[in-house]
Formats: structure tokens, sequence, C-alpha cells
């Protein structure tokens, strides 16, 4: 087990909430509940945030006594890659949800963005919680 950078910590609490306002976000989407927009745009901007600090704080940031080859090596290339993909989908969820809510009329690309990104986030979330758990917890 090795020391949690603070900042890894603050991430992997921060971004519980963020799963809990994205499964509302997304099923009050497909059943028609309220406050759809409002907590799509909370989740998404909330997730935006943390994920952009994060690679900012791991590029420019301090350092880490954890020792990156091997396995650890291939799943931080993976779990980055992933996230820069959650990201750019997460920008175009936003911008295509904020067009039907105030545009002249909807697209399908919101429904069908949001799809995938609900499929890739929640890859991108829980093998994030599962590597900080099993690495710096147990």
């Amino acid at each position: 087990m090795a020391d949690a950078p603070f900042f890894s910590t603050v991430i992997a609490i921060g971004i519980i909430p963020v799963a809990v306002l994205f499964v509302y976000s997304f099923l009050s989407g497909r059943k028609g509940w309220g406050f759809h927009n409002v907590s799509g745009i909370i989740a998404i901007s909330w997730d935006l945030t943390m994920s952009m600090g994060y690679f900012v704080n791991r590029a420019v940031g301090p350092g880490t006594s954890l020792v990156i080859s091997g396995p650890v090596l291939a799943y931080f290339i993976i779990h980055g890659i992933v996230s820069a993909v959650v990201i750019m989908i997460e920008i175009c969820v936003l911008a295509t949800g904020i067009y039907n809510w105030r545009g002249p009329k909807k697209t399908v690309w919101h429904r069908r963005l949001s799809n995938v990104l609900f499929v890739i986030w929640w890859f991108s979330f829980l093998s994030g919680e599962i590597f900080y758990v099993g690495y710096y917890v147990m």
C-alpha cells in the first residue's frame, strides 16, 4: 500500500456525487423526470472540472511515490485515453443538450452520445475507483 496523493483522494471522493447525478440525469432523460437539464449540466460540469483539474495536476503538480511500470503503466495509459475520450464526449453531450434545450429544433445526437457517454464514463469511473482502493487503501 502506497501513500495516496492528496489530489487523488480529493478526486476519488469528489467524483462519487457525479455518479449519482449521472444516473439520475440519464434515467430522467429516458423517463421524463424533472430536473433533467439541471442535473445533466451539473454532472458534466462537475466531472469536467474534476477530470481536467486532475489531468493538469498530474501534468504539472508534485510527483508521487507510485512506481509506474509494467501493468501499472499499461493501466494508466488505457485509463488516461478513456478519460480523455470521456471528456470529449462530455463536451459534445453538454453542447447538444444545451442546443436541444435552447435551440429551435432537437437533434438526435444528444441521446446517442448520452448512451455512449454513460457506458464509457462508468468504465472510467469504476476503473479509477478500483485502482485507488486497490492500490492506496488495501
